[in-house]
């Protein structure tokens, strides 16, 4: 069980500035209670998928505690720490902006670029509690998101699928029949299986040029 977030007075909060001496006016069992939850929170931020459990932990004083030791853990947990700040509640995510914001500006010069990549999509969130699509590699994605936005009841035509969860991974109608006998034909010639089937720049013409002809 992870130990009770620690309480403190507002007024302590006024007087100390810095993250050190924040800590250093800490009462001895309220330092200790503050490195038990620290501990806690590598516990779980280490785990795969554990960024919205580990969020839960985080207090305004718990984010003080882990500034002055963001820079000496290692690059994967400063990525899943920074991950987890996407799970902050409004109210945890202004409260504490300032002590975040100081994190994050660490990111800028970080020596890792999934630390400073991750520190840049993070940052608009912590500021105003939205992500910038702009901001990820998938910059096509986001044009062909504001495309669609745009053109909503103009008239073009498009195709839509299906969701994930009626995707199955196997063919329910031949779950009955053998399962040598009607198994899928793959090409297994190592030299052509994994190449792609069109050319991506003829591919990237084409849809061009279906855009196009949409907009006429």
């Amino acid at each position: 069980m992870s130990a009770p977030p620690v309480e403190l007075h507002s007024s302590a909060e006024q007087h100390v500035d810095s993250d050190f001496e924040f800590l250093d006016s800490l009462q001895e069992d309220a330092l200790l209670r503050l490195s038990d939850q620290y501990v806690e929170y590598l516990k779980r931020i280490k785990d795969n998928w554990s960024s919205c459990h580990a969020a839960k932990i985080l207090t305004v004083e718990l984010v003080r505690y882990i500034v002055p030791r963001f820079r000496q853990l290692s690059a994967p947990l400063r990525v899943r720490i920074l991950t987890s700040f996407f799970y902050l509640k409004d109210t945890l995510r202004t409260s504490a902006q300032a002590k975040l914001l100081k994190i994050l500006n660490y990111t800028e010069t970080d020596s890792n670029e999934w630390v400073r990549k991750m520190g840049q999509l993070v940052k608009p969130f912590i500021l105003n509690g939205m992500i910038d699509l702009r901001l990820l590699d998938t910059e096509t994605a986001f044009r062909i998101i504001t495309f669609i936005d745009q053109n909503k009841g103009s008239g073009v035509k498009g195709s839509s699928k299906d969701g994930l969860d009626s995707v199955h991974t196997c063919n329910v109608q031949l779950s009955d029949k053998s399962p040598l006998t009607h198994k899928p034909a793959f090409n297994t010639d190592e030299y052509t299986q994994y190449y792609p089937k069109m050319n991506f720049d003829v591919l990237g013409d084409h849809i061009l040029k279906r855009v196009n002809d949409s907009r006429v």
